[in-house]
């Protein structure tokens, strides 16, 4: 350390301070977690030969500091490397010990974990049992309130608005979105819309939440796109935006592309990250700090060809500061995650998630939970040995809601697909997850490096930013008053709770171009709230009759899972509570889309449509009218699943109903303009999309309508929805390039 603390003596105090409080909370490594190692002392010994010889007496504060950053940059590798295919499960702790060969031999029991040879299952056994009998992989498992002969506490006499207001009070159900809760879309869609891989575009994403939308759009781009992309991405909630931020330089500054894309992968989605990983983080930041300006702005270069800008509050500010020079311990945060994930007051809500399962996926959802890291099932991750503090607050608290997943809004056939061609089973759902994050990350990680993309990064209400761009306020930052979007994606903030469609259109429809594939694109996340027929629960007797007739009759209902998992002892008192058990995956079967038209007629759709000179298109090019429906297919349809695998899939599996749902909703139109932010958690989800034409020159936009609702597992994936008007004339059928 000698060479590293020479070179911390010639930084200013105030850049000094930082590093050394970052360094600090890093070896403080105290740790009841039995599979957590201290951090590696090579990593010290490899900055001090990256260091050593060096004059650092003859540079300024500013050399020094790149300097440092680069010497963390090449000297901080991680004592255990990403896995590149499936790895051998025999692993011990203990004896820092762990097979470097892949696992090909998966075992027959639960099919968690594979192993090279023979020799090292067998070696293993004495730590795999545990595992693979767990009880949950058991038939004498049983939910909590079966074993107490008791009602769920899921179960009660509230109605859809007091469930909702109780949630709503409710700590664990009312965390930070920081993995986002709706679907990963592709704005752009390409081959639908422009055609053309030499078009410029310039995308807002005015409440952006985290990057996934981002992430899938530059990856959905051919590999041929030479045009230049200008990326406006805004959240009012400081910790999403500092998170976005990070994300954007390790992916594009981390010189090795493979170790860029897992420390971004760990940031993300990991409560514990490698100390070394932490370290690359830190110089990052550093860096970018060293940049700002007194207002909290700064330009920074990232990958080759593409640049970040930013104007920051001081609430992000601290953000980034708590990131790096927080205290927090690793018991600290251990403490906080188990607060949340072992909550006794949740435990029917995981009973209930774990009863619909199949017994392994229990088990994998267990762990997970258990020490909140993404990776395969048998991988070693002793060596995630701090806190990562952007999931947690300053007393060590976490920061979303105790059923928040990465799995929320992915494709979970992708990441089964994805998963396999690396080796993972399907039962190891977080290593397959792993590996389609890994691969995802990787590429779009290239893409940044490659491609011509300006980030923009704002942290303000979606309102106060429209307004100030139109005042040409932001015009020094890079944003004119002049500039027009080729797409808009306005989140939640069309919610009555929030903006409103209203005071969306209003601010931002002036922002759109006036092309034909300009478009809007949102939903509304609990507009069945406010219309009684908007949930199949409250659609009358005769609906769920027909619905309920017909998940018994293919096998679906979710009490044929439960009365299964329970030794035939689930009972209930009345038939009203087993209809409540019912109510996702009826949702999931039933057409609302004449429920939605009437919500956005209520509203006063027809004439904001006409002020704000917009309306629905009438073919859809970005989002389907729902989740898991053709692009093109009409409003009414509702998604098809041809075997009890893929009902499983898409119903059963995502560990909240924000992601796995695939609730019906309907159609409504949209617009324009948005305002606030995505950050507020309503997680579980129906979401419907619907795009909107400019009435004068023809832009269109899309929309998303999505629903809450408020339990803890019944998956349903999100939904989108979207409706057109035809497009007269012969512009209707011409095409653009």
């Amino acid at each position: 350390m000698d060479q590293l603390t020479n070179l911390l003596n010639h930084l200013t105090p105030e850049q000094r301070s930082e590093i050394e409080s970052s360094q600090q909370h890093i070896n403080d490594t105290g740790n009841s977690n039995l599979r957590a190692l201290p951090p590696d002392s090579q990593t010290d010994s490899q900055l001090d030969t990256r260091l050593s010889g060096l004059d650092t007496s003859a540079l300024d504060p500013s050399a020094l500091l790149d300097m440092f950053r680069e010497s963390v940059r090449e000297g901080s590798k991680p004592r255990y490397p990403p896995p590149e295919v499936l790895p051998c499960a025999n692993v011990e702790t203990e004896k820092y010990r762990a097979c470097p060969n892949p696992g090909k031999m998966t075992c027959s029991s639960c099919r968690l974990v594979s192993y090279c040879s023979k020799k090292c299952q067998s070696v293993h056994w004495r730590a795999h049992k545990y595992d693979c009998k767990n009880i949950l992989r058991s038939a004498e498992w049983k939910p909590a309130w079966v074993a107490e002969g008791r009602n769920p506490r899921f179960v009660n006499d509230m109605t859809p608005e007091e469930a909702f207001k109780a949630d709503m009070n409710d700590r664990l159900s009312t965390g930070l979105a920081l993995w986002g809760n709706t679907p990963a879309m592709d704005v752009v869609n390409l081959s639908e819309n422009e055609r053309n891989t030499k078009a410029d575009l310039s995308i807002a994403f005015v409440a952006s939440g985290d990057l996934r939308h981002v992430v899938h759009t530059i990856n959905s781009l051919p590999d041929d796109y030479t045009g230049k992309l200008s990326i406006l991405l805004n959240d009012l909630t400081p910790h999403v935006v500092v998170r976005n931020i990070v994300l954007l330089l390790c992916l594009g500054n981390i010189s090795n592309e493979t170790t860029a894309a897992d420390t971004a992968l760990h940031f993300w989605y990991s409560a514990f990250m490698p100390d070394e990983y932490q370290l690359l983080i830190s110089s990052e930041v550093l860096s970018l700090i060293s940049q700002a300006d007194g207002s909290g702005n700064f330009l920074s270069q990232i990958g080759s060809s593409s640049t970040l800008s930013c104007i920051l509050t001081p609430k992000a500010m601290e953000v980034f500061r708590h990131l790096i020079s927080s205290d927090l311990s690793i018991e600290e945060a251990q403490e906080g995650y188990d607060r949340a994930r072992t909550a006794p007051s949740r435990r029917d809500y995981r009973d209930r998630l774990y009863a619909g399962l199949k017994t392994s996926h229990r088990v994998a959802f267990q762990n997970y939970r258990r020490f909140g890291i993404v990776l395969p099932f048998g991988a070693l991750n002793a060596h995630f040995n701090v806190p990562n503090c952007s999931l947690f607050s300053s007393t060590g608290s976490w920061l979303q809601t105790d059923y928040a997943d990465p799995l929320h809004g992915l494709d979970i056939d992708k990441v089964f697909e994805i998963g396999a061609s690396y080796g993972a089973r399907s039962e190891d759902v977080y290593g397959c997850l792993y590996f389609f994050l890994s691969e995802q990350l990787r590429k779009f990680a290239k893409r940044i490096r490659e491609y011509n993309i300006s980030f923009q990064i704002t942290s303000l209400d979606a309102r106060v930013l429209s307004r100030g761009i139109k005042d040409d306020i932001f015009s020094v930052n890079g944003i004119p008053a002049s500039v027009r979007f080729d797409r808009i994606q306005v989140s939640n903030i069309l919610d009555a709770n929030y903006v409103g469609i209203d005071g969306v259109l209003s601010d931002w429809a002036p922002l759109l171009k006036n092309n034909r594939t300009a478009v809007i694109v949102g939903y509304f996340m609990n507009w069945v709230i406010m219309q009684q027929d908007g949930r199949a629960l409250s659609a009358g007797p005769q609906v769920m009759k027909k619905l309920i007739s017909r998940l018994m009759e293919e096998g679906r209902s979710p009490l044929k899972n439960l009365m299964k998992n329970s030794g035939g002892a689930f009972r209930f008192s009345d038939i009203e509570k087993m209809i409540f058990l019912s109510a996702n995956c009826m949702d999931v079967l039933y057409d609302n889309s004449k429920a939605f038209d009437t919500y956005l007629r209520k509203q006063g759709m027809d004439s904001i449509l006409h002020k704000t000179d917009l309306k629905m298109r009438v073919r859809h090019t970005i989002v389907p009218h729902r989740n898991k429906v053709p692009l093109h297919n009409p409003p009414d349809s509702i998604p098809e699943f041809t075997d009890d695998e893929s009902w499983y899939r898409h119903y059963s599996l995502p560990p909240d109903s924000a992601v796995g749902s695939i609730l019906p909703t309907s159609a409504t139109v949209l617009i324009r303009h948005e305002i606030h932010d995505a950050e507020s958690n309503f997680d579980l989800l129906s979401t419907r999309t619907q795009p909107f034409s400019k009435r004068i020159p023809e832009a269109s936009w899309e929309y998303l309508l999505s629903y809450a609702i408020a339990n803890y597992h019944l998956n349903l994936l999100p939904r989108r929805w979207q409706r057109n008007h035809e497009l007269k004339g012969a512009r209707a059928s011409r095409r653009y390039n």
